[in-house]
């Protein structure tokens, strides 16, 4: 089966998007897991406007882009497609040692969907509690 590259770059790109973005709204986005309650807190505020906004998608997928760095970079992931199938976000995931593989962007859409929190999702799959 063909082997798709990652599209690492645009990752990045869309992560740092939207850190910056989040910064010049005043929400603390330096790629630390404290950081990631920042967007549970964006999402209480300011979900509704990410709704109503036509181009979201860009805007969620950039938020699942920098969920998927911070926590890839701090339990030593690494970016995979889970599936060698067509290319599309749903397949985008994070692979580890010592814990399961997540997909970023179902995260984005079970926060939306209020399904549970960061800080539940960060307690439940990575055993960690806001300090």
């Amino acid at each position: 089966m063909p082997k798709y590259i990652l599209p690492q770059e645009e990752l990045s790109r869309a992560s740092n998007w939207i850190s910056n973005f989040l910064i010049r709204e005043g929400y603390h986005a330096d790629y630390t897991l404290e950081s990631l309650f920042e967007i549970d807190k964006f999402f209480k505020e300011k979900l509704f406007l990410v709704l109503e906004n036509d181009n979201n998608r860009n805007f969620i997928f950039s938020i699942s882009a920098y969920i998927g760095e911070v926590i890839r970079k701090k339990f030593n992931g690494y970016w995979e497609l889970s599936r060698d199938i067509d290319l599309d976000d749903e397949t985008i995931g994070i692979a580890f040692k010592n814990h399961k593989t997540i997909y970023p962007l179902n995260i984005i859409s079970e926060l939306i969907q209020k399904k549970y929190t960061m800080k539940e999702y960060l307690k439940e799959n990575f055993n960690i509690e806001k300090s």
